[in-house]
């Protein structure tokens, strides 16, 4: 994958594990210290134990330098959490449980920002997401938008409101996913 650098040049990337060996956390800084915080001390550990699942936007040339991240993690609804209308158009109403996944975490470093970046790693954790909801179930991706910037940039690519309190949510049906994939 290619992306401008800052010289207007082409930069390399990759999506990859997270790897705390080789990807230094520390110096990432993304505007949002929740998003930055959660890289340095969390994700690492959520890794390690299967918690969530954490995937790193890196430079091919340095693989090192976080330029931007993604975290998916299991998540379930009971019946009855979900309001009837949305049961019903995920066909999941009357069921006890119910399988999502939850986009916990996305952030692009501040030096990378208005590049696309953050449009590239969304489509890379919906196809992971798809992937795994192929594989095992999952009637939707979720995901709790830092603020207002952040809900309209997922408003973009199709998320609608679930909730706005205790906390916003917005959620993206997993038969949204796979029709936006079969278009390519």
């Amino acid at each position: 994958m290619t992306s401008n650098d800052n010289r207007g040049g082409r930069l390399r990337i990759q999506i990859l594990p997270l790897d705390p060996s080789l990807h230094d956390r520390k110096s990432f800084h993304c505007g949002k210290e929740t998003v930055d915080r959660y890289l340095r001390t969390t994700a690492a550990q959520a890794t390690r134990y299967y918690r969530a699942a954490t995937f790193v936007l890196a430079a091919v040339d340095n693989p090192s330098e976080v330029l931007g991240y993604y975290t998916l993690a299991p998540h379930e609804y009971r019946d009855g959490e979900l309001d009837l209308a949305t049961a019903r158009a995920l066909r999941v109403h009357g069921l006890q449980r119910i399988p999502v996944l939850l986009l916990g975490q996305l952030g692009i470093a501040r030096a990378y920002q208005g590049r696309g970046l953050g449009k590239l790693l969304l489509w890379s954790a919906l196809e992971r997401a798809f992937s795994t909801a192929a594989n095992s179930g999952a009637v939707a991706v979720i995901t709790d938008p830092a603020d207002d910037r952040a809900a309209a940039f997922y408003a973009r690519y199709g998320f609608a409101t679930l909730h706005e309190a205790p906390f916003h949510r917005m959620m993206l049906p997993t038969k949204t996913i796979a029709a936006a994939l079969s278009r390519g």
